[in-house]
């Protein structure tokens, strides 16, 4: 689970980072940057198990991957809006 785990979350972690610089360097409001944040962080992960189930099985290692996906999208989905929140409150984006 660890070996699935650490990518996930290095990923989620890099393009949660990206997407809140980006947004931030092009002066978005809170209402504009948080949507961009939240739809740019989502991985679409119910089109990737989809496509690793009927690739490689039920059984595969691919399916696993993308399964284990799903149970780290939610918290740090959840953690995003809680920061997107936080850092509204710390004015890091303009009003």
């Amino acid at each position: 689970m660890l070996k699935v785990s650490t990518p996930l979350i290095l990923g989620f972690v890099i393009v949660v980072g990206y997407n809140l610089i980006v947004t931030r360097l092009l002066g978005l409001a809170y209402r504009e940057a948080i949507i961009t944040v939240l739809i740019g962080s989502s991985s679409h992960f119910e089109i990737a198990i989809a496509t690793a189930i009927s690739l490689y099985g039920v059984g595969s290692q691919a399916a696993l991957g993308t399964t284990m996906g799903l149970f780290w999208e939610v918290p740090i989905m959840l953690g995003l809006v809680s920061l997107g929140k936080w850092l509204n409150n710390r004015n890091y984006w303009k009003t």
